[in-house]
């Protein structure tokens, strides 16, 4: 296990005013030049996904830790341990002040560490394909926070990958990567063309599941055999009308038990991709 005195020989001495703390920034709160310049790389805060990005070998270009808490001694022998992996696996390591971090940080009580990795860029030809499998389609949301949760929900689930069509948000937004714990840099996330993906269900047999409150078919009754992708339509005007028109289309409707018309749309897909996943994995009947 590396040491504090081993693992501040390995950081750069960072100043509150650098450039690299003003990246930080900038990447967290989503303003300022670098998240136009530099469209791939995202920020995580905290320790949480220092062994996923390690294990997954994602880059990570910038790790940031606090010298005044490695100093300190309150850091657990876990922490400690991946502060000095992340020392060894990052581009560059960078010793920063407390200070620094409440400048870095977008929320009230500031981590210790910050973390910029590169996220890995998919098409559609790098989607692996198996006999069963279950993806998702994401159709234009609009909240970062709402397609995070959906990410981590089909990972749960035991989803193969996304895609993400009519896209207006980022992948690399911090609030996605926050609250998809993982999930938007373990499988694969495609950002791709709504027809374009639609010819590709067609022709890779998948079937397209579409959540239609005009549909006779409950969510619990389909046959989840086989390739299928769910889709998620956008927070207030749902699917794009393209998808009924494909022919491996399946509308399937959840039923409502109260007044409310429909669910959120990340409660909705979040219920249609754990009845597939659990029903491929022979865990549901």
């Amino acid at each position: 296990m590396g040491t504090v005195d081993t693992v501040l020989s390995k950081c750069n001495i960072c100043g509150i005013a650098s450039d690299e703390v003003k990246f930080a920034k900038e990447l967290l709160s989503g303003k300022g030049t670098a998240t136009k310049t530099d469209k791939e790389s995202f920020i995580c805060e905290g320790l949480w996904a220092a062994e996923k990005l390690i294990d997954n070998k994602i880059h990570v270009t910038h790790f940031f830790i606090s010298t005044d808490a490695l100093q300190s001694g309150k850091l657990s022998s876990a922490e400690l341990e991946s502060v000095s992996k992340l020392t060894e696996y990052a581009d560059n390591s960078y010793g920063i002040s407390d200070k620094a971090c409440k400048k870095i940080s977008d929320r009230d009580g500031a981590d210790f560490c910050f973390i910029i990795a590169r996220r890995k860029v998919y098409t559609l030809t790098d989607m692996p394909l198996k006999d069963n499998m279950l993806i998702m389609i994401l159709d234009g949301q609009e909240q970062p926070g709402n397609i995070g949760a959906i990410l981590r929900s089909l990972d749960c689930a035991g989803g193969s990958g996304a895609i993400v069509v009519n896209r207006r948000v980022k992948l690399s937004n911090s609030r996605l990567v926050r609250s998809a714990l993982g999930a938007s840099f373990t499988m694969p996330v495609v950002d791709a063309d709504m027809y374009e993906t639609g010819r590709w269900l067609t022709e890779n047999n998948f079937k397209a599941v579409l959540t239609d409150l005009t549909a006779t078919q409950a969510y619990c009754d389909v046959d989840y055999s086989g390739r299928v992708a769910v889709v998620a339509g956008n927070e207030h005007t749902g699917i794009s009308p393209y998808w009924r028109t494909l022919p491996v289309a399946v509308p399937v409707i959840i039923p409502m038990l109260g007044s409310c018309e429909s669910l959120n749309v990340g409660f909705a897909s979040t219920l249609v991709a754990y009845e597939a996943g659990l029903k491929m994995h022979g865990i549901k009947k």
